[in-house]
């Protein structure tokens, strides 16, 4: 993970709402530009600190390597000597609670400025416009989220966190996919297959046991995960495929129940051993589980094991 601080007091807007970070490739005579080219190193899960009008409004992860796209259309007249073509890289924008004045950290930040192309001046503290996007050491990258812990909610640092992970369980998913080829039999390949990803055969098991997410108490089955209860790789296959190891969740609530950071006790309350987990879960408006019914014998079976891997 590497860590990065955007400058994009002309774009702020445009980029934070669409999800991204854009440059040209060249400056407007032709020339390269490290802090354009940084666009192009950029890797799934580093985090970017958004900086406009002097402040660290937000924070956001990469979600994937940069492409080549032309410039925004939604950047109307902003630039009109930037070059047409350029980087974009796709940035999980998150706001902060209260924003990050860096000027006021000055101290602390000056010296872990890089000595070339720093984001921000290393005299006064004030934003380098001629820089857009800046690599960051490791020290600065973690003294700034640090700083930035004093003004987030928890439910934006569980939201951090859970993203950093998600490269980690997509490689896991492909991973799995990939070892299912093995299965000798087409119909059960498929079928397993579906079930990993929380389709088919799987899903329609677990919608009959869980008719809405026991968390948010949501009903609309489109909108919800088919999360299995004990972890993929611990199942054999017929348990890969039972509607009773498996839960209906809201998206955001399937990536702490899938992550071990919360969990169920026998009576149906929603537990969790990570009080970070137990502030995001507060910030969302949740302060325990809709008990829509009791847990089945199987599920509490299932249950248990997920009980165990919960984090410390």
């Amino acid at each position: 993970m590497a860590f990065w601080w955007v400058n994009h007091k002309q774009t702020y807007r445009q980029e934070t709402e669409g999800g991204y970070v854009w440059s040209p490739k060249v400056t407007a005579d032709g020339r390269r530009n490290v802090t354009y080219d940084n666009l192009a190193r950029c890797q799934a899960s580093d985090v970017v600190f958004s900086y406009a009008n002097g402040k660290i409004s937000q924070i956001g992860l990469v979600e994937q390597a940069a492409i080549t796209a032309t410039k925004p259309p939604e950047f109307g007249i902003t630039g009109d000597y930037w070059g047409a073509e350029g980087w974009l890289v796709r940035v999980n924008w998150q706001p902060l609670k209260s924003p990050l004045v860096p000027q006021s950290f000055f101290e602390l930040l000056q010296p872990l400025l890089p000595e070339r192309h720093s984001p921000i001046s290393t005299t006064s503290g004030r934003g380098n416009q001629g820089v857009y996007l800046a690599g960051l050491s490791e020290e600065l990258g973690r003294l700034l989220l640090k700083l930035i812990e004093a003004h987030a909610d928890r439910a934006l640092q569980m939201h951090l966190v859970v993203l950093g992970e998600d490269s980690s369980a997509a490689s896991a998913l492909l991973d799995d996919v990939n070892q299912l080829q093995a299965v000798p039999n087409t119909t059960e390949r498929e079928a397993l297959t579906k079930a990993r990803l929380g389709q088919g055969l799987f899903r329609q098991r677990v919608a009959r046991l869980e008719p809405c997410c026991r968390v948010t108490g949501l009903a609309r089955q489109e909108f919800l995960v088919a999360s299995h209860i004990k972890p993929w790789r611990d199942c054999d296959n017929a348990e890969r495929l039972s509607g009773a190891n498996g839960l209906l969740l809201s998206p955001h609530i399937d990536k702490l129940f899938d992550r071990h950071w919360i969990s169920f006790d026998t009576t149906g309350e929603l537990i969790w051993r990570h009080e970070a987990a137990g502030e995001a879960l507060r910030c969302w408006g949740i302060a325990g589980a809709n008990q829509i019914k009791a847990f089945s014998r199987e599920q509490e079976h299932f249950l248990q094991a997920h009980r165990d891997a919960l984090r410390v």
